[in-house]
């Protein structure tokens, strides 16, 4: 049946029984009906639901479940009421076992499809999963603000929209976390100040951002359209006398409508623009505007399997891509010869060659700008392994190409999304072999995963 005559059929608020028979890479589940396609959230393959359509597409529709007619044995209650609600988690629904199975089946797929690597299911070594508690695990966390009637409100987005679901209590963020974005909702309601709206573009405050170390010491950053608010020593006194465990408190400013959600102009209101956290042994400044991973138990394992991948010896030169603040680089550096850092953020790089300095560390070297320029500064250094950690985005393609022209003979890749990774392998592939794949599950509950890939010069 053509798509044509199926949208005729599929009307927004028909419902219809299907069977679940796959999910996406979001974790949504899969039906059929008719031919058709229908997306819906809270699925587990093999379970059959009453569905209600909620949008057509030419292609697909969007429904939501009624009644699940059939359970998989895999199913669990959600411990977050908020679960079917809010944008944060995906796959809470399902038992922690059936949530790896899914990232390792999907990240292998998605390897496979756009990659072209056909011997995934060789070279792929399986999940690194979580050891215990999935719970609370982020240590850094951006919580919108807005206004409701005349009630300033905060929480997350419902999926697919910027609609704010309020806050009651989120599981995959520290409970201190929780608190604090509740306590500071309270003061803005106490002290006139109100949660920005967006569609009308009112309001003052934008977003609470919450960073938290591993020795449970937090850095606090109010995102505002302005510097003007309504009593602000009084709002910092009382998160500090409530919060002693808070030990930085920002104001940043940030006036463009956008979803950038750091605007240029920081202001330090309470302690310094610094946090000190700890991987492997060392210990890492950061700064609000620090990229850090947001689970440090799962961070150890996957630095831990970068460096078992990598399999460096002593006179092994390393280039540290997109290195941020040096985390990476740092806990190899001990078993290399040298590292060169390229990070674009400037902050990152000043944090990371102090966090150099505070290790110890004498054989490392970092360097502000896009690695694909700067690189070409580096053109006489012959590196024997390049460690790539990009942004979502993945690798610039002329960067791609300089290692290729570079002949660097391994590459480790570590990536947040395996569909950019599998584009830049199949960049590489006439030049590199994959001989290694490993999955961390650095995100318990929602789709992501992160990966680790070893490739080697052909």
């Amino acid at each position: 049946m053509n798509d044509n005559s199926s949208k005729l059929i599929l009307e927004v608020g028909k419902k219809y029984t299907a069977e679940c028979v796959d999910l996406n890479h979001d974790g949504m589940g899969v039906f059929k009906v008719n031919g058709f396609t229908i997306f819906a959230l809270n699925s587990i393959i093999g379970e059959v639901a009453l569905l209600e359509i909620e949008k057509v597409n030419s292609n697909y529709a969007q429904a939501k479940i009624l009644e699940i007619k059939k359970k998989s044995k895999d199913r669990v209650t959600p411990i977050c009421k908020q679960f079917l609600e809010c944008g944060g988690c995906d796959l809470m629904h399902m038992k922690y076992s059936k949530q790896l199975e899914f990232k390792e089946n999907m990240g292998k797929e998605t390897l496979r499809r756009i990659g072209d690597l056909q011997t995934v299911d060789k070279v792929c070594e399986g999940i690194i999963g979580t050891d215990n508690d999935n719970y609370h695990y982020r240590n850094k966390v951006q919580i919108p603000f807005s206004k409701i009637g005349k009630k300033t409100v905060c929480g997350f987005y419902k999926k697919k929209t910027h609609f704010i679901i309020p806050l009651e209590e989120c599981y995959i963020q520290p409970q201190t976390c929780n608190e604090i974005a509740k306590f500071v909702k309270n003061l803005a309601n106490e002290y006139g100040i109100d949660g920005y709206v967006e569609n009308q573009k009112t309001g003052i405050l934008k977003h609470l951002l919450i960073r938290k170390n591993s020795f449970n010491e937090y850095m606090v950053i109010l995102v505002t359209r302005s510097d003007k608010i309504n009593c602000l020593d009084e709002v910092v006194k009382k998160i500090t006398n409530r919060y002693p465990e808070v030990k930085s408190i920002l104001l940043n400013i940030q006036e463009k409508d956008t979803n950038v959600i750091l605007g240029s102009k920081t202001v330090v209101l309470y302690g310094k623009d610094e946090l000190i956290d700890e991987l492997l042994g060392y210990k890492f400044k950061l700064s609000h505007r620090s990229f850090f991973q947001i689970n440090h138990n799962q961070t150890e394992k996957l630095y831990l399997t970068v460096k078992e991948f990598a399999s460096f010896n002593k006179n092994d030169i390393v280039l540290d891509a997109y290195c941020g603040v040096g985390s990476i680089g740092i806990t190899l550096s001990q078993s290399v010869k040298k590292v060169y850092g390229i990070e674009v953020v400037p902050e990152a790089v000043e944090n990371a060659k102090e966090n150099a300095k505070i290790n110890g560390i004498n054989n490392i070297t970092f360097y502000t700008g896009k690695v694909e320029e700067v690189i070409s500064d580096l053109k006489d250094i012959n590196f024997d392994v390049v460690v790539v950690d990009p942004p979502r985005k993945g690798c610039d393609q002329s960067f791609i190409k300089t290692i290729i022209d570079n002949n660097i003979k391994k590459v480790v890749y570590v990536s947040c999304n395996v569909a950019t990774l599998a584009r830049d392998i199949k960049l590489l592939s006439d030049y590199y072999n994959v001989k290694r794949v490993k999955f961390v599950d650095m995100f318990p509950f929602s789709a992501d995963v992160e990966s680790v890939a070893l490739l080697e010069r052909k």
